[in-house]
């Protein structure tokens, strides 16, 4: 019984395996022997195709990435050049729309005209291909009607559990990697440690099960969040600097104009930008405050319906100033996921979220970055008891309502990962901040 607690060539510097410590406290096999690698298929991304003689203009004009970087089939090996491309597609004002990776097709035109797949969050397909339409105007570009539907994305990515006893040998590692390499995988281009993602056919060629423990998409997504990685809407604020696609490799910011380019470049160049994406650890309050995003020495695995968490959207502020009247909202809080020990006696739960960096501390008081989670509200009308109308402020989300409970409210301890601490120390000296 689970006892629920209520709370070919070599990668780049920056895209070489993480050593970060707590990406590694969770245990992910089964197996007496762990793999060296994790593979699943990421289902909640869809494909969208889009080929022509002006599609590298095309899309050059709407993205914020230099689409010119992404190799054609043929480039994979070109030093100058990226198997993944990772992006946003913003509104006029700057705002997020999408978040998404380019990829060349799988079997390149017979006449070499430019074509790209657009990885994008699957329940907004409909969203992108109108988009798309809305500025094809008279530009020489065809949208795939039906290919896509046959390729799923992957991912592949170094196996947390793959420590100690039963550790894969060098030579295990090397197969593995070398698999990865000969099929021209690319490196998740956003942060370090991601591993490799691909384009595949769903009922193609998987990777050898004994050098890729496959597991499932939510697998993926503890390993995002413990790297501070957003992926769809439910994780990316309006501003999508603030959810870090500047230093996780998705910004170009000499490439041109494209769509939402003004206030993306004016913020970099002028501006600060005081909010930033980062690991939650959401718990109960009343308990103990956690010291770190994953404990050392549990071993977990994702269930992510155990129990209701906050919604996304959910508002964060900071505890100590919570009980103010003039308190105001800190950020917000993206998509969350329980995790239960192997042993069933031991939940915590992990969220991704962006928050005031200077409201997270240094790590020396583990009562600093501390804020209070409330699911978000609509303003409802109702009628009262003689028959007045008026509106009442009524919770949205799985876990509305929960936030109200005395003593019970949710409360989440924001996390800086290390790559995010050097890459702010970086911009900071480069600004001369």
């Amino acid at each position: 019984m689970l006892l629920l607690s209520r709370t070919a060539h070599s990668p780049p510097a920056s895209l070489r395996p993480c050593t970060c410590s707590f990406s590694r406290s969770f245990s992910l096999s089964a197996r007496p022997l762990a793999p060296p690698y994790l593979y699943t298929q990421l289902t909640a991304r869809a494909l969208l195709a889009v080929s022509g003689q002006d599609s590298q203009k095309f899309l050059q004009g709407l993205v914020s990435n230099d689409v010119r970087r992404l190799a054609q089939k043929g480039e994979e090996d070109d030093p100058d050049k990226q198997r993944v491309l990772y992006a946003n597609i913003l509104k006029a004002d700057g705002r997020y729309m999408h978040d998404i990776m380019l990829y060349s097709p799988l079997t390149p035109s017979a006449d070499g005209i430019p074509a790209y797949l657009i990885e994008h969050d699957s329940s907004f397909t409909s969203t992108l291909r109108t988009y798309f339409k809305r500025h094809k105007l008279r530009s020489k570009v065809k949208l795939g009607a039906a290919a896509e539907e046959e390729l799923v994305v992957a991912a592949a990515w170094r196996n947390p559990a793959d420590i100690g006893e039963g550790k894969s040998t060098a030579q295990e590692l090397e197969e593995a990697e070398r698999w990865l390499e000969e099929r021209k995988k690319g490196w998740d281009p956003r942060v370090v440690g991601m591993g490799r993602r691909w384009v595949e056919e769903k009922d193609g060629e998987k990777p050898p099960a004994e050098l890729f423990a496959p597991v499932s998409p939510a697998h993926f997504q503890l390993h995002r969040l413990t790297h501070a990685v957003p992926e769809g809407p439910a994780d990316f604020p309006a501003l999508p600097l603030e959810a870090n696609i500047d230093l996780m490799n998705g910004v170009d910011y000499r490439k041109g104009c494209y769509v939402g380019q003004e206030l993306t470049a004016r913020t970099h160049h002028k501006g600060i930008v005081r909010k930033r994406g980062m690991v939650f650890r959401l718990f109960r309050e009343g308990e103990d405050v956690p010291t770190e995003p994953v404990p050392s020495s549990a071993s977990l695995v994702p269930y992510p319906s155990l129990f209701p968490t906050p919604p996304p959207g959910s508002t964060l502020t900071l505890l100590s100033a919570s009980s103010s009247p003039r308190a105001r909202p800190s950020g917000k809080l993206g998509s969350s996921l329980p995790l239960v020990s192997q042993s069933g006696v031991q939940t915590i739960t992990l969220a991704y979220g962006s928050v005031r960096t200077d409201q997270v501390g240094d790590g020396a008081d583990p009562n600093e970055g501390v804020f209070v989670v409330k699911a978000p509200v609509s303003e409802t009308a109702t009628v009262g008891s003689e028959g007045e109308a008026k509106s009442e402020a009524v919770e949205l989300g799985d876990g509305a309502g929960e936030s109200q409970e005395e003593g019970g409210r949710w409360l989440a301890k924001a996390f800086l990962p290390a790559w995010l601490e050097f890459k702010l120390e970086e911009e900071a000296i480069a600004k001369g901040l």
